[in-house]
């Protein structure tokens, strides 16, 4: 009993790495399937955020004034990391639903849907850190050393988003509400997340309440820290946001592993 664990985790890399190919059909799939019919197809990938960031900025720099230094890259560095978050959960939450048909045809594990759309995010946030370079170079922004810590923070926060999405789709599986639900809570969750306005300006109370209890600061802020105050991210600061990732993936494999075997039952 003791080695089932190890022997389960053994068995789903064994079979990730089996159906290497099918995830690879699957993620193209899902951009094709995106960018279908387009003009500009993969160039939104691109386009769609920093197009965003633009508009973002002329009404919170010029219609609603704050007084943040540098605010295009302040609200960039913030927004992709939350968008990340926010769109590769809502994907995953939707993922296994959404293959039923397929998953009723073939025998194969149930995580390479959620693996599939979570990659798939992957590819288009990378596509983001084009436009964010763009906009690092429009607004003279240098880029420092301190560039070496991102992909510890982009460690953490994958492990978060993955964890958090794959709990998601296996609980919108049992019940669909779940995706409705989660929904709503992302427009609540971006309020409370310092995107396009400084965290000082809200009562010591909240400010309590999203630096502690809020996982999406912990990566917006270290990604800040690195680009716009080329600044280390405090030791404290990465630990948190790894040890918070590898909570969340931890939690959503626990999740996924005790009711795989139903799944089948309700797609």
């Amino acid at each position: 009993m003791k080695q089932r664990p190890a022997l389960n985790l053994r068995l789903a890399f064994k079979n990730a790495v089996r159906y290497i190919p099918l995830l690879q059909n699957l993620i193209t799939r899902e951009l094709k399937k995106k960018y279908r019919n387009s003009l500009l197809g993969y160039a939104w990938c691109v386009l769609n955020p920093l197009l965003v960031m633009l508009i973002m900025n002329f009404v919170f720099s010029q219609m609603f004034r704050n007084n943040i230094q540098n605010f295009p890259v302040y609200l960039f560095a913030g927004r992709m990391m939350f968008s990340f978050i926010t769109d590769s959960t809502n994907a995953l939450s939707r993922s296994i639903v959404s293959n039923g048909s397929l998953m009723r045809k073939t025998r194969i594990p149930y995580y390479i849907f959620p693996l599939a759309n979570f990659c798939t995010s992957v590819v288009n946030f990378f596509f983001s850190l084009i436009a964010f370079a763009i906009v690092l170079i429009f607004t003279g922004t240098p880029i420092t050393i301190h560039v070496l810590a991102f992909p510890v923070v982009l460690l953490g926060m994958f492990m978060f988003a993955f964890g958090l999405g794959l709990f998601l789709a296996q609980a919108n599986t049992f019940i669909r509400d779940v995706s409705y639900a989660y929904s709503v809570f992302i427009t609540a969750w971006m309020y409370l997340s310092p995107i396009f306005y400084p965290l000082e300006s809200l009562p010591q109370p909240l400010q309590y309440l999203i630096t502690h209890f809020n996982p999406a600061y912990f990566y917006m802020h270290q990604s800040r820290m690195i680009f716009l105050y080329n600044q280390w991210p405090s030791a404290e600061l990465m630990l948190t946001g790894l040890v918070c990732g590898l909570i969340f993936l931890l939690f959503g494999l626990v999740c996924y592993a005790r009711s795989k075997e139903e799944l089948i039952l309700y797609v």
